[in-house]
C-alpha cells in the first residue's frame, strides 16, 4: 500500500501528487508497497515503490521537473536521470537493470 508521509507541507503534498500522477501515467504500478514523502536531508519530494529499482523525485529547484534516482545497494552511490519526461517506464527499468548488473560485477 502506498503511504503518504503525514507531516508534508502543502507544496510537498502537491509535488508528491505530481510524482504519483506521473508514475501512474507512465504505467508504474502504484498499488504495491511504497511511500511518498520529503527527504529530511535534502528536501527532495520522492516516490519510492518496492517493485522498482529506482525512485522518482522533484528537487528543491523551484520547478516541478520529475527525475529518477537509482541507489547502489552495495555502496549507496546514486545515479540519476534528470527530467524523465522523455523516458518510458521500459527505459527507466532498463536503465536501473543495467546499473544493477554493473554494480554486481564491481562487487564480485
Amino acid at each position: 500500500m502506498l503511504e503518504l508521509q503525514k507531516d508534508l507541507c502543502g507544496n510537498a503534498q502537491r509535488k508528491a501528487g505530481l510524482i504519483i500522477n506521473k508514475a501512474a501515467s507512465i504505467g508504474m504500478d502504484i498499488t504495491g508497497y511504497g511511500c511518498a514523502g520529503e527527504n529530511s536531508s535534502n528536501g527532495n519530494v520522492y516516490l519510492w515503490l518496492e517493485d522498482y529499482q529506482f525512485s522518482l523525485y522533484i528537487d528543491l529547484s523551484g520547478d516541478d521537473q520529475i527525475n529518477a534516482c537509482w541507489s547502489n545497494p552495495n555502496d549507496g552511490e546514486e545515479e540519476f536521470i534528470f527530467d524523465i519526461s522523455s523516458n518510458t517506464l521500459e527505459d527507466l527499468i532498463q536503465w536501473a537493470n543495467e546499473l544493477e548488473v554493473i554494480s554486481e560485477h564491481e562487487e564480485a
